[in-house]
């Protein structure tokens, strides 16, 4: 299995100014590597809140350190699964966006075409259904919306007509059925297939984000952030596309102080400017982050990578 490099750690780290008995959450443990390098500028009476709603995660990935909380749960249900104690009392917490590489090159979790296994995608394998339980039932129109909206795929229709006309004999169960068929369609219309990225990434993200509600567990998060973190406390969040990024661009926006020359380009609607004056939690807008070309260099998935930071204030 290939190790798993967090993207932007020193980064990303240093951007919640650790104290040394503050409490922190790492809202997506993932391999652990952001609670690590936590841990290591702690003191002994500081905390850490692990979150990860895979299981399988937090066991395979586990540190023993009895100033660590684990919790199995999605990051969205923080505010209701966090003792009310501590509620506007975190000092810091950290959103790294996406999937691990440990779930990423695990064939059996289903999430990559590069690796031939069961078409699962969840990121919580003990509920919801399967990407191919779900490819099987959903109507072709609502198929295409999905490709369309979560992955910007241009070829949406195509590509959904075609995986519904295929499954009316066949079957879609395993991550090389859907990619070789959605390989067969995007070639058709692209000559020169060394100049494009795999055929299937767009699909396979965007059926992952609709699984698993991504974006919807990402903005209810962000809101809840704001009653957790207590005055002075620092949001950061690694986004890794840019239906992500957006969201969190818009969030930290609508709930700033100081209009942000980050934001200065995004006008706000009128339906957010209420919002923003009649908020009692505000943000100040800190900065935004993205990887080194060394990083880059040495680990491309950082490439798209981008880190916002913002203060309750």
């Amino acid at each position: 299995m290939i190790k798993h490099l967090p993207v932007m750690l020193k980064e990303s780290v240093d951007s919640l100014n650790i104290k040394e008995n503050g409490i922190y959450i790492d809202a997506t443990y993932g391999c652990g590597g952001h609670t690590k390098l936590i841990l290591s500028k702690l003191g002994k009476k500081g905390r850490i809140y692990a979150i990860d709603c895979d299981i399988k995660t937090i066991l395979i990935n586990k540190i023993l350190d009895k100033r660590i909380i684990y919790i199995n749960e999605k990051f969205s249900n923080l505010i209701n699964i966090l003792d009310s104690q501590i509620l506007g009392k975190i000092d810091g917490i950290l959103f790294d966006l996406g999937f691990s590489s440990f779930q990423l090159n695990n064939p059996k979790r289903g999430f990559s075409f590069m690796f031939d296994g069961p078409l699962d995608m969840r990121f919580d394998q003990n509920h919801g259904i399967t990407a191919a339980q779900w490819i099987q039932q959903v109507s072709k129109n609502k198929l295409a919306y999905v490709l369309k909206k979560y992955g910007e795929e241009k070829f949406a229709n195509i590509i959904a007509y075609n995986i519904k006309k295929y499954i009316i004999k066949n079957k879609i169960n395993k991550t090389s059925h859907l990619s070789k068929l959605i390989c067969s369609i995007i070639y058709k219309f692209k000559t020169n297939k060394k100049r494009f990225k795999h055929p299937a990434t767009r699909s396979f993200q965007a059926i992952r984000i609709f699984i698993n509600k991504e974006l919807e567990e990402l903005k209810k998060a962000l809101f809840n952030s704001l009653s957790i973190l207590k005055k002075g406390g620092i949001l950061s969040v690694i986004s890794f596309h840019s239906l992500e990024d957006r969201i969190v661009k818009r969030f930290m926006k609508i709930n700033s102080i100081n209009n942000n020359q980050y934001y200065s380009r995004i006008p706000l609607t009128e339906k957010e400017i209420n919002i923003l004056s009649k908020n009692n939690y505000k943000l100040k807008i800190i900065n935004r982050i993205f990887p080194s070309s060394k990083e880059i260099y040495s680990n491309p998935r950082s490439r798209s990578a981008i880190l916002r930071i913002g203060k309750k204030i």
